[in-house]
């Protein structure tokens, strides 16, 4: 579906009138829910007064190390209709293996990554009573055998990615959510409104800026990091940005 179609559908979507100029998709990805926490919580309610919806990335193991507050926990910001979690792979490991780099999603093996999916759909449909329809792997690592094994889960529509990734290109009927944009300048966990906006110039006429996924990890965020992060979710909403949930953008994208 050409992206001007993509776009008219999302604006439609959500009854924006009919001379609106937002053509701009963001969709915010949050990494690494492993368990009830404050911070977390304060990130959801944060989002909800700024009226942005964001997407959040689970680890899947975590549904083996926490009781059943957490299953209720996820349940109850999903119901809100302003939350959506998604795949975050199983354990979020890297590793050295005789001087060669190994993580989860990256030279660990075509089964390894299969098994991880796949557990980590199971827990999550368990835990939720639907399965999760979104993808990103931990330290935004993808090898060839990411996207064989992706291409066997249907349920897995759209992958967050890096707009260069090369592996990406042999996904086969999946919604690429690009990372145009930094949303941490100042790396895991400091987002830095100054630096964002000075990258937001540079490449804000760029057509094909859009959708893109702003990446943050709201576990580790300080207090200034909550405000750079509300500073940075004003500013695109005032260029024109418009919010989107994955499943939200599936929809409109036809999927």
């Amino acid at each position: 579906m050409p992206l001007k179609k993509i776009l008219l559908l999302a604006l439609a979507a959500f009854a924006l009138p009919a001379s609106a100029e937002t053509k701009r998709i963001a969709i915010i990805k949050a990494d690494d829910v492993t368990g009830v926490n404050a911070k977390w919580e304060r990130f959801f309610l944060l989002a909800e007064k700024h009226g942005v919806p964001v997407s959040a990335g689970v680890i899947g193991n975590s549904f083996e190390k926490q009781d059943a507050k957490y299953d209720e926990w996820l349940k109850k910001w999903e119901a809100t209709g302003k939350v959506e979690f998604w795949n975050h792979g199983w354990d979020h490991r890297r590793w050295d293996e005789n001087g060669a780099y190994k993580s989860e999603f990256s030279g660990s093996g075509y089964e390894h990554q299969k098994t991880h999916l796949v557990k980590t759909q199971e827990a999550g449909e368990a835990a939720l009573g639907k399965p999760f329809i979104a993808f990103g792997t931990p330290f935004n690592d993808m090898d060839a055998d990411t996207a064989k094994a992706l291409n066997e889960i249907p349920q897995l529509k759209l992958f967050f990615c890096r707009p260069e990734s090369e592996p990406a290109k042999l996904l086969e009927g999946k919604i690429l959510l690009p990372m145009h944009l930094r949303g941490e300048n100042d790396g895991t966990g400091k987002p830095n409104f100054a630096k964002f906006k000075e990258e937001y110039e540079k490449r804000k006429d760029d057509p094909s800026l859009t959708p893109c996924a702003f990446q943050f990890h709201p576990g580790f965020f300080s207090e200034a990091a909550f405000a750079d992060f509300s500073a940075i979710v004003e500013f695109l909403k005032a260029e024109g940005w418009s919010f989107m949930l994955p499943a939200d953008y599936a929809k409109a994208a036809g999927k």
